[in-house]
């Protein structure tokens, strides 16, 4: 009889089980609000000509985008990332799966104002990559036509919402590269959002096989490493059977407390800079374009860049200088 009654009420079953974090409470605040935009009057009034009209604007970034800031303004009452910039609220919320809706939010905001802001909104502007950015694409892409068009195809590809980024990966024991990196739905390009990168499939391999993967297992050493001094595998197990911890995460996780006191960036994980994006969201695109009309979208966007803002955000050699290093694909 419970068991039934239970049933015929939805809400009941809820009730029995601990909800992630949600963002319901409303709030006046206003610590996170609406960025203004180069020519922002302007825009408001006729839009971006070329690319977007003046309703797709409003809807794309005045109502999107004080949506989403709305939205994480309540997320963040009271809690630790109260004052954080959104860039931190971004990264302090990505691994924990409580976290996932002010993880939208703060990341959606971020990944939008990105997009808006790296585009041209001066009419009379005309933009071109320069030319060590121009040499830097051409030797990771094998020419610039090449660049474009993979990254415009990868975009079209892309089935479901989401944004495509150029990043530049920084390494201190090589010369930084370029390159393409999509992410779906709200997904960040930002180093301390992502997971760590297992360079070996487990599923290949059986107890006795792992022992030769260890070297390519191997994680980086330090103070704060999994196998270091004060990293959560200090005392290690002499087996070399791996670990099965699937599901394994919340306040008092292993995983939690090593995150804790582990760098932003995951380990094993690539540490990149973006330099640019295209929104691929449908509500994006679908007003001025219809729903055939992705790939002419993309192909205006790409006129509309403003490609002083990328150099601005990247740290290449000028290859006219000897001794800075050259790229390698």
């Amino acid at each position: 009889m419970i068991i039934r009654s239970l049933l015929r009420r939805p809400t009941a079953l809820r009730t029995l089980a601990s909800p992630p974090l949600r963002c319901s409470a409303p709030s006046s605040r206003s610590i996170h609000s609406l960025p203004t935009l180069n020519n922002h009057e302007e825009l408001i009034r006729n839009g971006i000509p070329g690319l977007f009209s003046k309703e797709a604007f409003e809807e794309s970034w005045t109502d999107y985008q004080q949506y989403m800031l709305k939205e994480l303004n309540v997320c963040s009452a009271g809690m630790p990332w109260e004052y954080s910039t959104i860039s931190s609220v971004v990264i302090d919320t990505a691994r924990d799966p409580m976290k996932a809706t002010p993880f939208n939010y703060a990341s959606m905001a971020w990944n939008n104002h990105f997009f808006f802001k790296g585009l041209a909104t001066n009419p009379n502007q005309t933009s071109a990559p320069s030319p060590t950015l121009t040499h830097h694409l051409a030797t990771n892409f094998s020419s610039l036509p090449s660049f474009t068009s993979t990254f415009l195809d990868t975009a079209e590809a892309m089935f479901g919402p989401g944004f495509v980024w150029l990043v530049q990966t920084r390494s201190a024991n090589s010369t930084p590269t370029l390159r393409i990196l999509p992410t779906y739905l709200s997904g960040s390009p930002l180093s301390g959002a992502h997971y760590r990168r297992q360079s070996t499939d487990m599923s290949q391999h059986n107890p006795s096989s792992i022992s030769t993967a260890s070297d390519s297992l191997a994680t980086p050493t330090g103070p704060n490493g999994p196998n270091g001094p004060n990293g959560p595998n200090s005392n290690p197990p002499t087996s070399s059977t791996p670990t099965n911890t699937v599901g394994a995460f919340g306040t008092h996780s292993a995983a939690e407390r090593a995150s804790k006191a582990a760098d932003k960036k995951p380990l094993g994980g690539v540490d990149v800079v973006p330099l640019l994006c295209v929104n691929t969201w449908e509500h994006v695109w679908l007003r001025d374009y219809g729903i055939r009309g992705k790939r002419e979208f993309l192909e205006r966007w790409w006129n509309k860049i403003d490609w002083d803002v990328v150099q601005a955000a990247a740290s290449l050699p000028d290859p006219s200088v000897k001794g800075q290093g050259r790229f390698v694909y």
